[in-house]
């Protein structure tokens, strides 16, 4: 399947900048109690003269707000002051997303950029589960979003996962055909059965609904300015709204550490990458502020297609190095206790519970960041410049605040 024309303008904005892309955006943003989300609304009201930013939110605007003032407690009251956010009431389950006619109608008449991060990722819900938060959302607000009278650009999240039931190896940037079924017919055969009609090869039910999302919004709306971001896994802020910012949950890595730390004197079996002994696979993480400047830096651009945002923009460590920083940063006489990890070749041993729930720690993907390396030459708040330094700085403190956390947690049982 043929994917849109990509129209670049990297050179006008490494001339010009990007703010002045924004000043004539109308940005409708949902999502905007995740971790990404967050980042991309703190950005779009402060960073950049945004003209304004219609936020989804479910429920009322004053359950939005006691979240945002629970992940970004120092940001929120200048988010709020910007004057730029205007909130629509509704529910991505529903069609039009539950939006009233008259929001509605200021939504066609003003965006001019669509901005969908709102998704569930959930690794153990089933593939029907999956597709109502994470395929029939997007594909409504593609339909929704073909009625914008000024529409610019649509950023679709999807995840660099997406083509998981790839070999270990080079991903691209690209669709990726998982047989010769069409995704149609797969979608109503997963109606039909109630679920997967086939062996699943995905490394989730999360990861598959936003594959087979990719092709349908491209299939069904091919006219629509389309740009899908596909993020490795999400680490906490290098930079902004703060340092470690990410709401609990958000960053899988760190829930991992956080298990580790507390599975005292237990041992585990974990299947090693394709021509591995060990975790020597790269483990692909990049700050959640570094996928929110790549997504608005694209904007800027004007990019459409596929993107993929991970370790290779920023800095790449092994799955063996997040191990070695989890034992170095707690105290030498917690350090014995910590769970002995043993990594085997031969899949056919069953391996840990934890390595389960983690599954692509023990592969290793080498996704294709190529079309953002021109992001590298950017400036200023929506750099994506970092060293060494920079990501062993991150890492450490992020240590060291699951570490506190986990000993509080243990203190209270």
């Amino acid at each position: 399947m043929a994917l849109p024309a990509t129209s670049s303008h990297e050179d006008e904005v490494k001339k010009k900048g990007y703010a002045t892309a924004f000043e004539t955006h109308t940005v409708f943003l949902t999502g905007s109690t995740g971790s990404l989300g967050g980042c991309l609304l703190y950005k779009l009201a402060l960073q950049l003269p945004t003209r304004k930013i219609f936020v989804l939110v479910r429920g009322s605007s004053e359950q939005a707000v006691k979240k945002w003032k629970k992940n970004m407690p120092n940001q929120t009251q200048a988010i709020l002051a910007s004057g730029k956010i205007h909130f629509i009431i509704g529910d991505i389950t529903k069609q039009d997303f539950g939006i009233n006619a008259a929001s509605l109608g200021q939504l066609r008449e003003q965006v001019t950029l669509v901005i969908h991060t709102a998704a569930k990722i959930s690794l153990d819900a089933d593939i029907i589960e999956a597709l109502e938060n994470n395929f029939f959302p997007s594909l409504e607000l593609a339909r929704m979003a073909s009625s914008f009278k000024r529409l610019k650009m649509f950023i679709q999240l999807s995840t660099a996962y997406a083509n998981s039931f790839l070999p270990d190896g080079y991903v691209g940037e690209r669709l990726y055909d998982l047989s010769s079924t069409d995704p149609e017919d797969e979608i109503a055969s997963i109606q039909l059965a109630g679920g997967s009609p086939h062996t699943p090869r995905f490394s989730s039910s999360y990861t598959h609904s936003k594959h087979l999302m990719e092709h349908l919004m491209l299939k069904r709306y091919p006219t629509l300015p389309l740009l899908f971001v596909r993020p490795t896994i999400f680490a906490p802020a290098l930079r902004h709204p703060y340092p470690t910012y990410g709401p609990d949950g958000s960053h899988p890595l760190n829930k991992f550490a956080d298990l580790i730390i507390s599975d005292r004197g237990g041992n585990q079996i974990w299947h090693a990458a394709e021509g591995y002994e060990t975790g020597a696979n790269i483990l692909d993480e990049v700050p959640v502020d570094f996928v929110a400047n790549a997504c608005l830096l694209h904007a800027a651009a004007k990019t459409r297609g596929i993107v993929q945002i991970g370790s290779q923009l920023y800095v790449q460590r092994t799955f063996d190095d997040f191990l070695n920083l989890v034992r170095s940063y707690v105290p030498a006489a917690i350090r014995d206790q910590l769970p002995k990890i043993t990594f085997v070749q031969d899949r056919n041993i069953p391996q840990s519970i934890l390595a389960e729930l983690v599954k692509v720690a023990s592969r290793n993907w080498i996704f294709d960041c190529g079309r953002s390396y021109w992001l590298k030459e950017i400036g200023g708040p929506l750099s994506i410049q970092a060293c060494e330094h920079d990501a062993d700085r991150l890492n450490t403190t992020r240590i060291a605040d699951i570490y506190r956390k986990n000993m509080e947690r243990t203190a209270k049982l």
